[in-house]
């Protein structure tokens, strides 16, 4: 046993952003997020946030790092609010800033996204900018479909995504001459070329150097070795690069709370607790990112990012066909999820576990490996190794346990078919509806007959299941194009099938339905000549085109400027991270973050607050509620207006309706004013059933609900009437949905 070196706090936490080290101070906590060090701490406002679970892109970054096992360079793109800051331990990171300025001349990714008016109100386009400068140093040559595909990480509220997508197409190597030149960067000559690199000058020509590197201060990675962060809120931070060293931690852990880290991408799917005692970061040990070939299968070290995963796949794939064919099906589903940052940083151990510690979490990845015949190797503390099916993993203790390995079979494509779905309520970056893989050993010569137990997997019907066995059974030595047999495994396969409903997710009978429909499309697609002609497209996959759009807009030159097209004023500093939003003025002096506390439940008749576990927390500063307001608890101005009614600003003795603010609390810092604010202890009395459907409160006559607004009496008689309307109409209710934060 060798414990880890304590190591000096410079040399622990150092990285670099836009060229300048930072030493990160140990009184931050150890799940501060690399956002909220950049935007707070290194005071750089132009990269955002919004969701906080990786799911809208504005808070993407540039990061460059080193593989842990080939020493191959990275650079690509990550969402900075959920990578803990921590974990940066030795990488560079650009962000807006640092792709261009006015003052050193804007690049080419910002220029064309401005002169594409890709911008609107602006706050989602210096995420859509560092995606598509991560996208461009990834892969310097990319096609306009893979830059289409590569955005599905990235909202726009405002705008449209179409101007965005064109302008950024523009960079395809295939793109058209007219979407290049329409996009192409002359904004106004802002942009100087380097007469050395023949690229936009990162200086904006002011340099007059031979070259135009950047000055850059790097920490070798290839340095970074093995430390134990103590911080000053008690928790600990391990860097490992050995898997012995992540065994002696957790024997020194003994029962304390501890979480591994990869990319912290789960946080995104369920709310990590916090703080943990220990954190063991362990994106520095090589024998986890390893990828060997032996024996005719595959072994993937437990923590290769699902990039490096899908990437792997496609080209060996390509290589051998008819052993391991069935890896771009697999490559082709990891496509489907999450996006392109999360993808680049999230694991395959780190998904795996999600669907361990959630088992209703429709993980796409287990159904893949449940499906393929994979195995899970998972080590503890005594070297022992314990070999395993997804399925049984998925009930496994993992409790001081890691996952090390994923091996994957040969399977032979001449005899098997394999073919995974996913339907999702979008195209891109969504949780499935239902997800199904299905595993075939089959004679095709004998009308598809079935010559082994096949797999017949489904994901999102309930917690428990996996195998759909009695139409698994069903199928052995069924003709499956026989339309009898296809008949009977149906029947089979809809009395396996149990969903369960729980809100907010689609009915059970849809779910059912759709389970049922995805296995006869994977029937109808196994021999599409033997298919009639009306049915054939029901076992193909659809493809999308690539989007385009034109419009014809002619102005009279003889009157330019006047109505000449021109990009806005705004457009160059939106694109460039230089437009300031509200969120971003700067800290005035004692200053606090403020957050509501909100009810969980209601309505109901009564409810108290015991708010001094929050208020125990260092740097929670007061709590307020409706008898703490001076004047009137109401947000409506007290000379009123017409056609408004008081809204309290907190609840006062009872609870209108769950999400009623209750009080607020007030920190030092926005993430730890959410925090306190869970931990306040709400009482709730006299709970009674909520009524949020309008047609049945109106059906209701309830008349504390209802009221008389307005009435206008008829100006003719009934006899002089000579048609009679009736009729009602439905506004449903709409998510309020910005990118900019609401901020106050």
């Amino acid at each position: 046993f060798s414990p880890l070196r304590m190591v000096g706090f410079k040399e622990a936490s150092s990285l670099v952003i836009n060229g300048k080290t930072y030493s990160v101070p140990d009184n931050l906590p150890a799940n501060i997020s690399l956002n909220e060090f950049i935007r707070n701490h290194a005071h750089l406002k132009g990269t955002k946030n919004m969701c906080l679970e990786g799911g809208c892109g504005s808070c993407i970054v540039t990061a460059k790092h080193k593989h842990p096992d080939t020493g191959k360079e990275l650079e690509h793109a990550v969402n900075s609010c959920l990578v803990p800051l921590y974990s940066c331990r030795g990488w560079q990171i650009t962000t807006v800033e640092g792709v261009g300025s006015k003052t050193r001349g804007y690049s080419d990714v910002q220029t064309r996204l401005a002169k594409g008016n890709g911008s609107q109100c602006g706050y989602c386009s210096v995420g859509m900018v560092m995606n598509m400068y991560s996208l461009m140093k990834a892969k310097p040559e990319l096609t306009m479909k893979e830059i289409e595909n590569s955005f599905g990480g990235n909202l726009c509220r405002c705008t449209g995504y179409r101007p965005i997508l064109d302008s950024f197409k523009s960079f395809g190597k295939d793109a058209p001459k007219w979407l290049v030149d329409k996009c192409a960067a002359d904004i106004e000559d802002l942009i100087t070329i380097c007469p050395v690199k023949k690229t936009p000058c990162i200086r904006n020509g002011t340099c007059n150097r031979e070259s135009c590197e950047e000055d850059t201060e790097v920490v070798d990675l290839l340095e970074i070795s093995s430390s134990k962060i103590s911080l000053q809120d008690g928790n600990n931070w391990y860097s490992v690069s050995e898997k012995r060293e992540i065994f002696e931690i957790l024997d020194m852990c003994c029962d304390s709370d501890y979480t591994f880290v990869g990319g912290n991408t789960a946080h995104g799917v369920y709310r990590t607790k916090y703080p943990m005692a220990h954190y063991i970061n362990l994106n520095n040990v090589a024998q986890l990112h390893s990828i060997v070939e032996a024996g005719g299968t595959i072994v993937l070290g437990a923590n290769n990012s699902l990039t490096a995963a899908m990437d792997y796949f496609y080209t060996k794939s390509q290589q051998e066909p008819q052993q391991f064919g069935y890896l771009k099906k697999l490559a082709d589903h990891i496509d489907l999820i999450a996006n392109v940052p999360v993808r680049n940083v999230g694991t395959l151990a780190g998904n795996l576990s999600i669907k361990n510690q959630h088992k209703e979490f429709p993980s796409d990845l287990f159904l893949m490996l449940e499906t393929v015949g994979a195995s899970i190797v998972v080590e503890d503390g005594m070297e022992q190794e314990s070999v395993m099916s997804p399925q049984e993993f998925r009930d496994f203790d993992m409790t001081k346990k890691l996952i090390t390995k994923i091996i994957l079979p040969s399977i032979d494509s001449n005899q098997y078919v394999c073919r995974t779905f996913k339907i999702t309520p979008r195209a891109q970056n969504a949780h499935a509806f239902i997800n199904a893989g299905f595993l075939f050993k089959i004679d095709k010569k004998d009308n598809f007959k079935v010559l082994e137990r096949p797999k017949i997997i489904f994901g999102g019907i309930n917690p428990d299941f996996v195998h759909a066995s009695s139409a698994e059974e069903e199928a052995v030595g069924k003709q499956l194009l026989d339309s009898a047999a296809l008949k009977s495994i149906l029947s089979k396969l809809q009395s396996d099938l149990h969903a369960d409903h729980v809100k907010p997710d689609a009915s059970p009978e849809y779910r059912q339905g759709l389970a049922c429909s995805l296995f006869y499309k994977f029937v109808l697609g196994l021999s599409p000549e033997s298919t009639e002609m009306t049915l054939r497209s029901g076992g193909e996959d659809l493809t999308r085109p690539l989007s385009s759009g034109l419009q014809d807009l002619t102005t009279d030159k003889t009157i330019w400027p006047v109505s000449k097209p021109i990009p806005k004023i705004e457009a160059l500093a939106q694109c460039s991270g230089e437009a300031e939003y509200a969120n971003d003025v700067p800290n005035q002096p004692n200053e606090v973050y403020g957050a509501f506390v909100v009810a969980t439940q209601g309505p109901t008749d009564s409810f108290t607050l015991d708010a001094s576990e929050a208020l125990k927390l260092p740097g929670v500063v007061a709590f307020y509620t409706a008898k703490d307001i001076p004047g009137k608890n109401s947000f409506i101005h007290p000379v009123g207006f017409a056609g408004l009614e008081h809204e309290m600003i907190f609840a006062e003795k009872d609870v209108p309706c769950a999400g009623m603010p209750l009080g607020a609390i007030f920190a030092d810092t926005h993430e730890l004013a959410h925090r306190a604010a869970e931990l306040v202890k709400v009482t709730y009395q006299g709970l009674h059933t909520p009524q949020i459907n309008v047609k049945k409160i109106v059906d209701s006559k309830d008349h504390s609900r209802l009221w008389l607004a307005a009435q206008k009496k008829a100006d003719t008689v009934k006899t002089d009437v000579k048609h009679e309307i009736q009729g009602s109409h439905w506004f449903p209710t709409q998510y309020h949905f910005t990118m900019e934060t609401q901020t106050c």
